[in-house]
């Protein structure tokens, strides 16, 4: 995994935007992973939602399920600033977000596991050149067993062929991993309350196939 390419801040952002955001309990930086831990040690469902974007999705989730902690993460501050306005207005208090990469997630060694993680419509660095880029392949997959609960759900979605190629590859190798056929495609939407992304409607503007994908973490062997 690489790091994050690209711009992080919108143009045009206030440095007062950013000190507020910054400043939110909400809002968890490098230093306050160690806080999010406290807040959810108690909670026995915790969701992830990698690369979150506007935040349609999570802040959605979060809303029709206020029993469960939702962690966001997304390197463009875009998304977090809209989900600050959101959890204020409706005073939330299970919906938490981050501008750290998953990979820096994994380096703060947070002490909870997952029980869902969606990732909706992940880059697919669609050049050749570029493709060592892509979030999701052996190392990721890796990294995702080992922050989840046994029985976890992963959801993923994308438009591009050959990422649904390394995508289906990629957790085929792990073994921790099974594909589910209980789900498929817009069962999966329907099933999870998955919302209809910017990026789900640019694939069905431009007429491409969106494919939507459950894995299902194997339990994980009791030794004697």
């Amino acid at each position: 995994m690489l790091n994050f390419y690209g711009r992080r801040s919108p143009r045009n952002t206030k440095l007062s935007e950013l000190k507020k955001l910054e400043s939110s309990t909400f809002f968890i930086n490098h230093s306050k992973i160690s806080e999010l831990n406290k807040i959810i040690k108690l909670k026995k469902t915790v969701n992830l939602e990698i690369g979150f974007g506007e935040g349609l999705n999570i802040f959605h989730q979060s809303m029709k399920n206020k029993e469960i902690i939702f962690f966001g993460c997304d390197p463009y501050i875009k998304g977090s600033l809209n989900l600050k306005k959101e959890v204020e207005k409706n005073k939330m208090q299970n919906l938490f977000f981050s501008n750290l990469t998953f990979n820096e997630i994994l380096v703060e060694k947070t002490k909870f596991f997952f029980e869902t993680v969606t990732i909706l419509f992940p880059d697919p660095w669609p050049k050749k050149k570029h493709k060592k880029r892509r979030l999701i392949n052996k190392k990721f997959v890796e990294n995702l067993s080992s922050i989840t609960q046994d029985n976890a759900n992963i959801i993923i979605s994308t438009d591009c062929d050959n990422y649904l190629n390394q995508i289906l590859y990629s957790f085929y190798i792990n073994k921790d991993f099974i594909l589910s056929t209980s789900f498929i495609g817009d069962e999966i939407i329907n099933r999870f309350g998955i919302q209809v992304t910017k990026y789900y409607k640019k694939a069905k503007k431009r007429k491409k196939i969106s494919y939507f994908l459950l894995f299902k973490k194997k339990k994980s062997k009791k030794i004697y």
